[in-house]
């Protein structure tokens, strides 16, 4: 399933279109849904401090992001989209949210029953 849903020809695809890395591109998604701290995007990609400042760095220098005040916590700054990244997000979700090619030998019959499994397999 996950050589499925991850394969790398879409990775190589989005990074190729964006010339970014793929792992540059998933923090510029996750700024993308809203704006967060550097200590948010961190913990939400799983990395440190260290690695998501120079992840911020690179996308800011390539005027992708950009830092803002924090509205309530002066010591704070959010991460936010450019107009330029908000452009590049809307690009790599539309590769990314294409379904892998797997999928399309599938028939409807099958896909219901896909989706049913998934639902009972991902259910709390």
């Amino acid at each position: 399933m996950g050589d499925l849903v991850l394969d790398n020809e879409r990775r190589r695809e989005v990074s190729a279109a964006l010339g970014i890395s793929f792992g540059r591109i998933r923090a510029l998604r996750r700024i993308g849904r809203s704006p967060m701290t550097m200590g948010e995007l961190a913990s939400a990609l799983g990395v440190d401090a260290p690695n998501v400042t120079q992840v911020v760095d690179e996308l800011e220098a390539l005027g992708l992001v950009e830092r803002q005040p924090h509205p309530t916590d002066r010591r704070a700054k959010l991460v936010a989209t450019t107009p330029r990244g908000a452009k590049a997000v809307r690009k790599a979700n539309a590769i990314l949210s294409r379904p892998p090619d797997g999928l399309a030998r599938l028939s409807d019959d099958e896909l219901t029953v896909l989706v049913e499994l998934l639902g009972k397999a991902t259910a709390p």
